[in-house]
């Protein structure tokens, strides 16, 4: 296809395969690792990635990146885990192949693929819980457990958990928890203690489970969904300038307008939520915040979607702000990647969405008309 050539260019086409499909392989082949970083990256990083290495190197490198999801996800659980993978990774790249085919504009493109991941997501999570006769976060918990009881680490574990407040021991099971150990070091366990605290794990990740996955599935579809567009079309267009220039300088001729499908796509720092929709987001914030905290499981979880919904589209706005003040300042393109990335990781994105929503720092929004009379 003309928007998918084979290989855009042989350094874009080896690194991209390079870059992803090699780090995802090596941690499925580690040994104890794979199980936690392998569905991570596959779920939080992939589907971006092998959607920007397929505007920077092509067609082989969407193609290799894809198998290597599916592979890993099979190396480390098996069918199981390559079906979850082909139901995740295959939609969300055919919705991307079809956005940029069929030229669907930003805005509509946006919704398409926040779509396609909400649904793929809410798939998986249907498919396991049939796998698990219903009992999805019961069948983890006892996984949890069941991997900690098999650990050769298992004790030392169990009481590093304990000793930073992660799990409890009833005051009678505590005084004698830790035994002396005959032979080398690390803690040892007293019976009672040791099945105490594997069933307080299991509880834990049983409780956790209920809040974080309705909250995750949405979180990560609006995010995923943005990111699987923004990243891919901006680092697409920078990688066809660039080779555009470098071609016209080798023909001695001046670069020409860059032929690049960016769908209409507006530059980061003028994204925004219209005042309109901005106070009703707001108001799914706080109706959020304090819902999630009810007693009632089905308005805890609405609570938790609403809360994470308005959280992902406050980040985005706040990103768009950091982005807005960094071009003020002519910051590098890298620290341009970075920086909101570091910033998400602690929550300062959404709180700068929030104050930019509220102040309009940026002067994007058309000032308040006002009212007549009194």
């Amino acid at each position: 296809m003309k928007d998918f050539p084979l290989c855009r260019s042989l350094r874009g086409c080896l690194l991209g395969c390079i870059l992803v499909a090699g780090p995802l392989l090596a941690l499925a082949l580690a040994p104890m690792v794979g199980f936690l970083y392998v569905p991570m990256a596959e779920m939080y990083l992939l589907p971006t990635a092998i959607c920007l290495t397929a505007m920077v190197g092509g067609a082989a490198p969407l193609a290799v990146n894809t198998l290597a999801g599916l592979a890993a996800m099979y190396l480390v659980f098996g069918m199981q885990g390559l079906t979850v993978s082909a139901l995740y990774l295959l939609p969300i790249v055919g919705a991307f192949v079809g956005v940029i085919r069929f030229r669907v504009p930003f805005r509509k493109a946006c919704a398409v693929m926040i779509g396609v991941h909400l649904l793929c997501l809410a798939g998986i999570f249907a498919y396991l819980q049939a796998q698990c006769g219903g009992q999805l976060y019961a069948a983890a918990g006892r996984a949890a457990m069941d991997a900690l009881e098999k650990s050769e680490f298992r004790d030392s574990l169990l009481y590093q958990f304990y000793s930073m407040g992660v799990l409890s021991l009833p005051d009678h099971l505590a005084e004698k928890a830790v035994v002396p150990a005959l032979f080398g070091g690390g803690y040892v366990l007293s019976a009672a203690a040791r099945e105490d605290l594997l069933l307080s794990a299991s509880s834990l990740v049983t409780g956790t489970l209920t809040t974080l996955v309705p909250s995750a599935i949405v979180s990560q579809s609006i995010l995923g969904g943005v990111a699987c567009l923004l990243l891919p079309l901006r680092f697409g267009f920078l990688a066809e300038e660039k080779r555009a220039f470098l071609s016209a300088k080798t023909a001695g001729e001046e670069a020409g307008a860059v032929q690049f499908p960016d769908l209409g796509m507006p530059p980061l720092y003028r994204w925004y939520i219209p005042r309109g929709y901005g106070w009703q987001v707001g108001l799914a914030l706080i109706a959020g915040y304090f819902l999630r905290r009810s007693d009632t499981p089905a308005a805890a979880v609405a609570g938790t979607i609403l809360y994470a919904a308005a959280t992902a589209l406050f980040t985005v706005q706040g990103a768009a702000l950091i982005n807005f003040i960094q071009r003020q300042r002519n910051s590098s393109r890298a620290w341009r990647v970075a920086l909101p990335l570091l910033l998400m990781a602690f929550s300062v994105l959404t709180f700068a969405g929030i104050f930019d929503q509220i102040i309009n720092i940026r002067g994007l929004r058309a000032p308040r008309e006002p009212k007549e009379g009194f």
